[in-house]
């Protein structure tokens, strides 16, 4: 009775797949892509600490709108992000740009 239910336990684990969860999607759908980059003169830093963000597409919800580029001062061990534009599976993906905390 014991080996059959031996070859039965052995039976089933070979048959078993552990299969990885899946990651969680990164950013949002969106409509589609952003309209193409505003070109725009880069004026001088304001002091040495600034950081230049470029301008970029932001999407609100709804729409895309303009975020122009700006001098901004980074926190304490953070670095700029720009915002992501992709396509997975058919379908368009904005990820936020924003301050990072650095890898240490």
């Amino acid at each position: 009775m014991m080996v059959g239910l031996w070859i039965a336990l052995c039976a089933t684990a070979v048959g078993c797949v552990l299969n990885e969860p899946e990651l969680p999607t990164r950013g949002v759908v969106v409509s589609g892509p952003p309209p193409a980059p505003v070109r725009e003169e880069k004026p001088a830093a304001p002091g040495p600490q600034a950081v230049w963000i470029s301008g970029y597409w932001h999407w609100t919800g709804m729409q895309y709108t303009w975020v122009p580029g700006h001098w901004d001062a980074p926190p304490p061990g953070a670095t700029w992000a720009a915002p992501v534009y992709s396509v997975r599976e058919g379908k368009y993906f904005y990820e936020s740009g924003g301050w990072r905390n650095a890898i240490r």
